[in-house]
């Protein structure tokens, strides 16, 4: 790059730091940053595979652990994990959106862990009786290392919504639904599609019928 362009370059970063301010410089600066990660993880799952994708990243897990240690590299992930579902709280994708606007209109009452205390596993084992009712519902709710798109803890059900990019995943989805249904959860899985035709309309009214009979 020439004295020139790098020149240019900084002052678009200065133009665009004028116009959104610090924070919203940061802001913008960490979103360049999220998408130019998922491009290269996109791209690294096309030319290798979901399998061998995967292997890449254990590969890279199993480096970092023998570099830093196991106690650390778990925690940094559990607080990456963290960022990440408070992050996905705050900008969910339109059909999650669609899925909590379609629970809102059968009666569900949302909730959202802003703390990141809460956890299924350890809701399971608690001997106080349980706070939540049929109608309440989880957004990105905790279980193990997983976040649930919605989860109605007093019905042990997921709801998970399944977009394109699963195609890409279906390794990964496979052994998280295992997981889940592992601690005792039931989990439904709801194509992208399906949410936007209206075929899932009625079905909070349905699953709430049924568990009331039942």
């Amino acid at each position: 790059m020439s004295a020139r362009q790098r020149a240019g370059g900084l002052a678009r970063q200065a133009q665009i730091k004028a116009v959104l301010g610090e924070s919203g410089y940061r802001h913008y600066q960490q979103a360049l940053a999220r998408a130019g990660g998922i491009a290269r993880q996109a791209q690294l799952r096309a030319s290798l595979g979901e399998s061998g994708y995967c292997t890449y990243q254990r590969s890279l897990y199993r480096r970092a652990v023998q570099k830093h240690g196991a106690a650390k590299m778990q925690a940094i992930l559990t607080a990456a994990h963290e960022r990440r579902r408070r992050w996905r709280l705050a900008n969910p994708t339109p059909a999650e959106e669609l899925l909590h606007w379609l629970a809102l209109q059968a009666g569900l009452t949302l909730h959202a862990d802003l703390s990141g205390a809460w956890e299924w596993t350890a809701f399971q084992v608690a001997p106080t009786p349980s706070p939540w009712s049929l109608t309440d519902a989880i957004v990105e709710a905790r279980v193990l290392g997983y976040a649930c798109d919605l989860l109605l803890p007093a019905h042990a059900l997921v709801i998970e919504v399944i977009g394109g990019v699963h195609a890409l995943t279906t390794e990964r989805d496979a052994a998280r639904l295992a997981a889940l249904q592992a601690q005792g959860l039931s989990v439904i899985t709801l194509p992208n599609e399906q949410l936007y035709s209206g075929e899932a309309d009625d079905l909070f009214e349905h699953l709430l019928e049924v568990r009331h009979a039942a």
